[in-house]
């Protein structure tokens, strides 16, 4: 309450803002008076002034259910636009309910077109039912995402005054509804407008007399050009591509001092015969393995890449990788989170280099339990770069094995084999759930010289990969327990377990800075910490463990109050972080799949009218969601596709008996489907049932 000043006058909005951001509990006009020390009867002026600050979005900030009800105050909230409806109505969602939608009944006033990532104020019409969906109308635009977008030309329609009315798709699959935009033709992309041509439409300020406030500022080929389908999934998913000049000059610096000359309080594993074990293709090696069998089990290093050394906390270059969040792996086409001369030059582990690490030093008995284990910081050197296919090949004794095993200890993959199948005995023993563990993309997609897509091919999970990934559990499980133990402010990768009735369905793993159970791998904490080079969230992990080790200064004071304050401090901004990079994991894993959707249109293209199989993986009232088993890729089937003898969609008889198209339906079943054409602009293949299947 304030005191000796007088009341502060009701005009005073940032002292009624102030006041409601101070807690979290309910508050109402009484609350709120109290709390600036006015009296009661000032009730009816402030419920005016908050109708007012509504309207301004000055409350839509606040936590859900701060504001107690109160009679004819709007519902005021900031919503982000999330997918736009071919009637032009759109999708949003606030960020505190990302699954609950709110369907926008109109656009802006001002005629402002509304696009995905848009964040936008929306007042909120009264709920009528329960469940039903939230409708509001859009009443300013407060923060844009993107402003153009890549859309698809279908059509051109040469108009009697030397004009072309070009009819566009837009590539992002948030965006259903179609584009006319008028080209004169003086236009410079006038000769350019074909069918097939990706242009660069910008969502130009609205203008009078104008019914779509679009134009082309930019021709980017073809849809079925070499690249085409990676630049689509960039764009349409805003992903960060170029580093700043100073981010690219800061890691130049720092990849160009020697390894050698930081071996200050590192211990050396430059003859310990550490090998890198990754695809063909790969150029960050974050972790490199090495093991041995002992009288009790086996002994194991995982060394990782120090990229903590590098990368300064706050400096430009972190903030970078901190927009990004993660390396994004497309299909022929990598977005790495740090500059290439770090990513695939002074923090990659390659062979016969020194390099920089954070290792997790093991000793296990013979059934996989880890009976003790240290971490530090060391100077290592790779004995070998080796891939997945020439281990397996070795393992499987193979003659043709395309390396040499010279300069390695004989017994070293075989060692790195009998432990990795000790972990996984171990891992089943304490209920690790299969389907929740390591799972990299299930095809890999090769290209011609050209660049077009020529074979996609079902990638093996075989031993090799197994190997590497149990040591990276086994690693990142130690880290998690030694920053619970040590009360370690990091990041934890949390896994919940299905609800009941939602058993079978896929539950994303998050990241979170408290300690949780992980379900899929059945263990009560968990961390990622071996993909410093990719994940932002290894590289905060890194930092805080090292932090720990080395006894450096704290993050906050030493005094308890300051202490408890900056520590809250902390856990709020790693709270923050969290969000952020579950958002950008989400982003990544998208664009992929959207990038994999439109090579696999392109390189079905030609197999239109042919039948093919996919299999069920579900259902929904309008289509069944089918995985083809020629490309991987997901697809759809909708309903009014399926033969019309299935009867499941026959209203005439009340009762009926299961006919053979029914079982077909049901979760991994095999069904044979026809394609009848192809998007490679949107991704998306149009099928049909083989009515010849039986």
């Amino acid at each position: 309450m304030r005191k000796g000043s007088g009341p502060l006058p009701l005009s005073d909005h940032g002292a009624i803002r102030h006041a409601l951001e101070a807690g979290t509990a309910p508050m109402g006009l009484a609350d709120i008076l109290h709390a600036l020390g006015l009296p009661l009867s000032l009730k009816a002026q402030l419920r005016a002034v908050l109708h007012e600050m509504a309207l301004a979005g000055a409350l839509a900030t606040l936590p859900p259910g701060r504001l107690k009800a109160i009679t004819g105050l709007p519902e005021m909230v900031r919503v982000t636009v999330g997918h736009l409806r071919s009637d032009g109505c759109a999708y949003a969602h606030q960020s505190h309910t990302p699954d609950t939608s709110i369907l926008l009944v109109s656009g802006l006033s001002d005629g402002t077109f509304l696009l995905p990532g848009d964040e936008v104020l929306v007042r909120l019409r009264p709920c009528t039912a329960r469940n039903r969906l939230r409708e509001g109308r859009p009443i300013r635009l407060l923060s844009r995402q993107i402003k153009s977008f890549p859309a698809h030309l279908t059509a051109c329609c040469f108009q009697a005054d030397t004009t072309c009315l070009a009819t566009f798709e837009p590539c992002d699959g948030r965006i259903d509804l179609t584009v006319t935009v008028k080209v004169p033709q003086e236009n410079a992309f006038f000769t350019a407008l074909k069918p097939g041509v990706i242009a660069l439409l910008d969502a130009a300020a609205p203008q009078a007399g104008k019914n779509a406030p679009f134009a082309m500022t930019r021709i980017l080929g073809n849809c079925d050009a070499p690249g085409m389908a990676a630049t689509l999934s960039i764009l349409t998913h805003t992903l960060p591509e170029n580093f700043t000049p100073e981010s690219e000059a800061q890691a130049h610096l720092a990849s160009q001092r020697p390894a050698t000359l930081e071996t200050a309080g590192r211990r050396d594993l430059s003859d310990l015969p550490l090998v890198t074990i990754d695809d063909e293709t790969a150029q960050d090696f974050d972790d490199a393995i090495w093991a041995e069998e002992t009288a009790e089990g086996f002994h194991l290093v995982i060394a990782i890449a120090d990229v903590s050394h590098y990368v300064p906390e706050g400096s430009t270059l972190d903030q970078e990788a901190r927009i990004r969040g993660n390396s994004v792996y497309l299909p022929g086409h990598v977005l790495p989170m740090l500059p290439e001369s770090l990513s695939a030059g002074a923090c990659s582990l390659k062979p016969h280099e020194d390099r920089l690490c954070v290792y997790v030093d093991l000793t296990l008995n013979a059934d996989g339990q880890c009976v003790s284990g240290h971490l530090g910081r060391a100077l290592m050197r790779s004995a070998a770069r080796l891939t997945y296919r020439q281990v397996q090949a070795e393992l499987d004794g193979h003659d043709d094995a395309a390396f040499s095993l010279a300069k390695l200890p004989p017994a070293l993959l075989s060692t790195l084999a009998k432990a990795a199948a000790a972990l996984r005995q171990e891992a089943v023993s304490r209920g690790e759930r299969s389907e929740n563990t390591h799972a990299p993309d299930a095809y890999s997609i090769e290209f011609d010289q050209v660049g077009y897509p020529v074979a996609f091919t079902p990638r093996p999970q075989g031993l090799a990969e197994d190997i590497v990934a149990r040591f990276m559990i086994a690693a990142n499980r130690f880290v998690a327990d030694f920053m619970r133990q040590n009360s370690v402010q990091g990041m934890f990768r949390g896994h919940a377990a299905p609800k009941a009735g939602q058993q079978g369905r896929r539950v994303p793993a998050y990241y979170s800075p408290v300690a949780a159970l992980h379900h899929g791998l059945a263990l009560p904490a968990y961390a990622h910490f071996t993909s410093p080079i990719r994940r932002y969230a290894d590289l905060v992990t890194h930092r805080a463990v090292i932090a720990t080790l080395e006894s450096t200064s704290l993050p906050y004071p030493s005094e308890d109050d300051t202490a408890a304050e900056s520590g809250l401090q902390k856990m709020q901004i790693l709270h923050a972080l969290a969000g952020h990079l579950h958002f950008t994991e989400r982003r990544a894993a998208s664009a992929t799949l959207a990038c994999q959707n439109r090579l696999a249109a392109l390189f079905l293209r030609p197999l239109c009218g042919h039948a093919m199989t996919a299999y069920v993986t579900g259902t929904t009232r309008s289509a069944v969601t089918l995985t083809l088993t020629k490309t991987g890729t997901p697809s759809l089937l909708f309903r009014s596709a399926l033969p019309d003898d299935s009867g499941l969609y026959d209203d005439s008889h009340t009762t009926h008996a299961p006919q053979r198209s029914e079982a077909t339906l049901q979760p991994g079943c095999m069904l044979s489907v026809v394609l009848r054409a192809t998007n490679p602009a949107r991704g998306t293949l149009t099928l049909a049932a083989d009515s010849h299947a039986r």
